[in-house]
Parts: C-alpha cells; structure tokens; sequence
C-alpha cells in the first residue's frame, strides 16, 4: 500500500530541496520482491515512470495541449531529446521516459527537469533493509508566478499519478 512518507535523510535530494521548494514523498514496500530489490535503479524507474495507465496518458495529452500554447516543455518534446544510442545504456543526461537522468547511485536515481516557469527532481530511492521500500520524492523549484499556478493546477493528479505509479511499478507481475 502507497503511503505519504518522509524524504529519506540520505537522498541527494536534501541537498537540491530548499526551504522554499514544494516538496512530497511517497513510499510502497517491496518486501520479499527480490528482482526489485537487486534491479539496477535505471531498471527500476523505468519500469515505474513507464507504466501504461490509461487515464495517466490522457492527463498528460491535456496538459500538453494546453502547455504547449504557453511555451512550456512538453512530454513529447522531451522524450525527442533522446539519443538513439541511450535507449540501450542510460546514463547522466539520458531520459527515462520524458525524465532527465541527473543522478545514479545504487540505491537512487534522481531524475527532473528545468523550465522557465519551474525546476524539478524526482528521486527515486530505495529502502532494501528492516521493511524495504521504494520511495517517491518531488521537490518543484517555482521560478515565478507561472510555477506557482501551475504546481497549485497539478498537485491533486500529481498526487494520484505518483501513488498509482509507485503501486503499477512495483506491482509483481
């Protein structure tokens, strides 16, 4: 079960979240997954960020239709960015998904990205010992009023679109 949570006190993220930033966490156990476990954290996002769920398609269709008119980045211009030779070794730089990658360790994966109305990360950690866990954390630097408007129009699906992930992503198959 997907629960609110903390961010874990030894995620990079702490030193990119600033107290100013919006940020949430959410976790999901992993207990007894052992692919999930020993996966590399590229492996890991992938298969959470890429998850097919329906109506997270068609939420994020509309929000670039309707984005895109102002100038934001869309999912689609994003995912264009990447190079052919990183679907196969995805490093610093490389996208999963429309996710920039900033960070692998082997525990973590910071992924995000900049725009002129906000910067984002997501990481991506996990737990592995005394109750494993995958934790979800986002942390939105807002540049303007335009990130404030935007992050206060999102934030109810973010909520339900990171909780669904977590549980699609980690689901066993």
């Amino acid at each position: 079960m997907t629960r609110r949570d903390k961010l874990p006190e030894d995620s990079l993220l702490n030193a990119y979240h600033a107290a100013d930033d919006f940020l949430d966490t959410y976790s999901i156990p992993i207990r007894g997954q052992e692919d999930l476990l020993t996966a590399d954290m590229r492996v890991l996002a992938e298969r959470i960020l890429t998850a097919e769920i329906g109506w997270v398609t068609a939420l994020m269709s509309l929000r670039d239709n309707l984005v895109g008119i102002i100038g934001m980045k869309t999912t689609h211009d994003l995912a264009n960015e990447q190079t052919a030779e990183a679907a196969t070794c995805k490093g610093v730089g490389d996208r999963i998904g429309f996710f920039k990658i900033y960070s692998v360790l082997e525990n973590e994966i910071i992924l995000g990205e900049n725009d002129w109305h906000q910067d984002f990360r997501l990481s991506l950690y996990r737990k592995r010992e005394n109750g494993a866990r995958i934790y979800a954390s986002t942390c939105c630097k807002r540049h303007n009023l335009a990130g404030h408007a935007y992050l206060a129009l999102i934030l109810p699906f973010h909520k339900m679109i990171v909780k669904t992930m977590l549980a699609r992503g980690t689901a066993t198959p």
